[in-house]
């Protein structure tokens, strides 16, 4: 988007969303603008679709999405201001009437939440990810630049570590900020469930009890759930307290007091159930994967875009992560996102050598780009697939064929990196170089059975 008016596109998709009038609130992912809306009638579609820069929109649950790509961040951020933004919601509107919770909305509700509070963290993730596996590529197991005994090695070992380690510390930042409370408390909550004595206690099996209530032991270094639970009924302490004290004494008594509930409803109630909750995420792939074997993990991959299109791939992403924070690798999740991101540039490929059309051709190449190489699936998606359906098709059994072959072979990834061609850097790591050898054939599977598929069905370009 290089040269584009940030300006006036953000512009014209406030406009076109019904105005700052309608957006309840606003806040974006790697690629989107995520509007929850007052009046879904006001919403001009097929305008928005217009504007140069959009790759396309469309409703997720009560979300109404708008793809705008890598450049989204700066986009937001005008969006934010125009529409009168403070930490993700309309001023005069913070404490507006709220959607009334049914049934048919709390799945939706739950899986926006999740994803609002895990994608922000992600770029620590994929930092943490990427220093492992450097220490991998580098160190004493592979090529042996970087000795065991070595001050880098000791640095980058616990710098890596930190990033996962320290997960409920930065999550409680993202949470506590997109659940409207003081991201700052929140990441109090956050260090708390890390504080040395408190993982010693844990260790060491101590019996603690707060104000009588007992404490329930367990580790939270690493857990993503319990610190969402958290701020998430924070957030209602904390406006409680803000409604009761005057402006004068606010600054005093609203966060220590909020901390004084927080600590043993977080402690004893909402640390121990998120920590259930967030173990049962990666207890039921892992089941999954028993029941089915490859077959799991080929379905995963098959689903996985569907699951981009409908911005709920990052919840399952969950699983994942927390499977490298327990095992030291995920060998269900990241295999199959890693088989359909195989799979998606096949198709891309096979689109580009089967049409006939100029622009047809043009499209492909820059989707094989953009995927490839940059990591950005959207315009494939939005200007492919959806249009034609033998390509979806092609890319759906390739991903399922290439996420059968990586199971097969046992494929483990052990860092999140990039949805690209670099993802298989991923599956560098373990005690064994073989594992990224298997990653590549299962990947080249993805695609060449991604490219014969869309090669013999039929195309039709209009």
């Amino acid at each position: 988007m290089a040269g584009k008016n940030y300006q006036e596109m953000a512009e014209r998709i406030l406009q076109a969303v019904g105005g700052k009038e309608n957006v309840q609130s606003v806040s974006h992912c790697i690629t989107r603008l995520r509007f929850q809306l007052r009046d879904k009638t006001a919403v001009q579609e097929d305008e928005i679709r217009k504007i140069d820069g959009v790759m396309g929109c469309q409703y997720s649950g009560e979300q109404f999405q708008v793809i705008v790509g890598t450049s989204v961040g700066k986009v937001y951020e005008i969006v934010a201001d125009l529409a009168g933004q403070t930490d993700g919601r309309t001023e005069k509107n913070a404490d507006g009437p709220k959607e009334k919770l049914t049934i048919k909305n709390v799945g939706g509700r739950i899986i926006t939440g999740l994803t609002s509070c895990v994608t922000p963290a992600l770029p620590i993730i994929i930092c943490a990810g990427m220093l492992s596996l450097i220490l991998a590529v580098f160190g004493p197991t592979m090529l042996g630049w970087i000795s065991a005994d070595s001050g880098a090695y000791t640095v980058l070992t616990f710098a890596s570590n930190a990033g996962f380690y320290f997960l409920p510390v930065f999550l409680g930042y993202t949470s506590a900020k997109y659940f409207k409370a003081n991201p700052l408390i929140g990441m109090l909550m956050g260090a708390i469930l890390l504080h040395p004595t408190f993982t010693e206690i844990v260790t060491e099996g101590t019996p603690l009890d707060i104000f009588g209530i007992p404490v329930t032991a367990a580790t939270y270094s690493t857990s993503v759930v319990p610190i969402i639970l958290i701020c998430f009924v924070m957030s209602y302490v904390e406006r409680f307290f803000n409604r009761i004290f005057p402006d004068v004494v606010k600054m005093i008594f609203v966060p220590v007091c909020t901390v004084l509930v927080m600590l043993p409803l977080g402690l004893c109630l909402l640390g121990p159930l998120g920590y259930i909750l967030g173990n049962y995420i990666s207890v039921f792939f892992l089941w999954l994967h028993e029941v089915l074997g490859p077959v799991a993990v080929g379905l995963i991959a098959a689903a996985y875009l569907p699951l981009i299109i409908t911005g709920m791939h990052h919840t399952i992403n969950m699983a994942a992560i927390v499977g490298f924070s327990t095992l030291g690798y995920d060998s269900v999740v990241l295999v199959g996102a890693t088989a359909a991101t195989l799979a998606s540039i096949g198709a891309n490929i096979g689109f580009t050598l089967k049409a006939k059309k100029k622009e047809n051709k043009s499209l492909g190449l820059t989707c094989v780009i953009m995927q490839g190489l940059v990591g950005l699936g959207e315009p494939g998606i939005y200007g492919i697939y959806l249009p034609h359906r033998s390509v979806f098709a092609a890319e759906l059994l390739g991903a399922f064929a290439g996420g059968v072959v990586m199971s097969l072979l046992g494929c483990k990834m052990y860092a999140l990196t990039a949805s690209n061609i670099m993802i298989l850097l991923g599956f560098l790591g373990g005690e064994s170089a073989a594992n990224f050898v298997m990653a590549v054939i299962g990947g080249l599977v993805a695609a060449v059975v991604a490219i014969a598929v869309t090669m013999v069905l039929k195309l039709k370009e209009d």
